[in-house]
């Protein structure tokens, strides 16, 4: 076990005994038997900032939608990640808060005089902050996977979340809460009018080549990114191709470190993540070792090679639900893999386009 391993394991446990200290010292909610004909106010926590979770979410939002129609649904998102839903016909209104103690503490009691029917909290397991949030809003029923021992929801599901893809987590709770008919686990990403312009504009500028090979070479953190010598090789090797790099400015430019390369350019998207999704939606293939990237592919329903790390534990409920995503593992970190592999794995898929 790596240090990063480690220390990832060792924040989850501090949580959970957080979490559980919470639970005692909050007591427990005030239940009536619960009814889906009485919910017309939903609110569900998203507010990691996370923008590939906010994407799966739409899974969720519109099983939510089918099950309460007349529903008003609502979203706690973060700052970064509140775009997504903003864009979702299913969503009534987004409110912002982080994960910290103080900013979700306001929020909840500025939520408190709505009313909610129905809470969804679908993280794995609760946090301090997330308990008091519950405590002040105080909703008819609260929906949490494996809460027995938190007595603030009044709505529980025991399951093993780690051998459950995410679009499974979203369907078990959506049962538990009365849907019976058939849950469309397709990721939702409506592109706005404004983006498909800038994402044109953009493409009309590039010299008339064959395909285009868009590339999101950046990871979370360095250990998980695409070197840019390793993009530059297999660039080259598509010296017809057109290749664009989709990135944060600041981010992008630091890992070119002023490389030019002649058919490599850079689409600069910024905090909008959407004009870089319209430039993906005209590619023929999406490379990148990101896994919201590859959420975004899934959505757009585009060809995609996704590099990951071999022994990712959290793979069964995060792999690509689409099958047009091809995935290579290396024992390393990303900027390891042999860039010949990537260089003939995607010609194979290029080649069966």
């Amino acid at each position: 076990m790596n240090f990063r391993e480690w220390n990832r394991r060792k924040n989850n446990w501090l949580r959970l005994q957080k979490g559980k200290w919470a639970a005692a010292l909050l007591g427990k909610a005030a239940c009536s038997p619960y009814t889906p004909a009485q919910v017309k106010r939903v609110l569900v926590l998203r507010n990691d900032n996370k923008l590939g979770d906010m994407l799966v979410s739409s899974v969720l939002f519109r099983g939510l939608r089918q099950l309460f129609p007349q529903a008003q649904i609502d979203v706690v998102a973060g700052k970064v990640n509140a775009c997504l839903p903003e864009q979702n016909a299913d969503i009534h209104r987004v409110y912002l808060a982080s994960e910290s103690f103080w900013p979700l503490l306001r929020c909840g009691i500025r939520l408190r005089k709505k009313r909610y029917d129905l809470y969804l909290d679908l993280d794995a397991a609760p946090t301090l902050s997330s308990l008091v949030f519950l405590k002040l809003l105080a909703p008819r029923w609260a929906f949490g996977f494996n809460r027995k021992n938190y007595p603030l929801y009044t709505l529980t599901q025991e399951v093993s979340l780690t051998r459950l893809h995410i679009t499974q987590w979203y369907e078990q709770a959506l049962r538990q809460l009365g849907f019976a008919g058939t849950l469309d686990c397709t990721y939702q990403l409506p592109l706005p009018e404004i983006a498909r312009q800038r994402a044109g504009a953009f493409l009309e500028q590039l010299p008339r080549r064959g395909r285009l090979i868009a590339v999101s070479p950046l990871g979370a953190s360095l250990h998980r990114s695409f070197s840019a010598e390793q993009i530059e090789q297999v660039a080259r090797a598509f010296p017809q191709d057109n290749w664009v790099l989709l990135g944060q400015p600041g981010r992008l430019k630091e890992w070119l470190a002023d490389r030019k390369i002649e058919n490599v350019f850079p689409f600069y998207n910024g905090a909008d993540i959407f004009p870089a999704a319209a430039v993906l939606q005209q590619a023929d293939i999406l490379l990148t070792v990101d896994t919201f990237w590859v959420h975004v592919a899934c959505a757009l329903q585009k060809n995609a090679l996704a590099v990951y790390q071999k022994g990712e534990d959290n793979w069964t409920v995060w792999r690509p639900n689409y099958k047009g995503v091809t995935s290579l593992f290396c024992s390393g970190e990303q900027k390891q893999m042999p860039p010949q592999k990537i260089i003939e794995t995607l010609q194979e898929l290029l080649d069966k386009k």
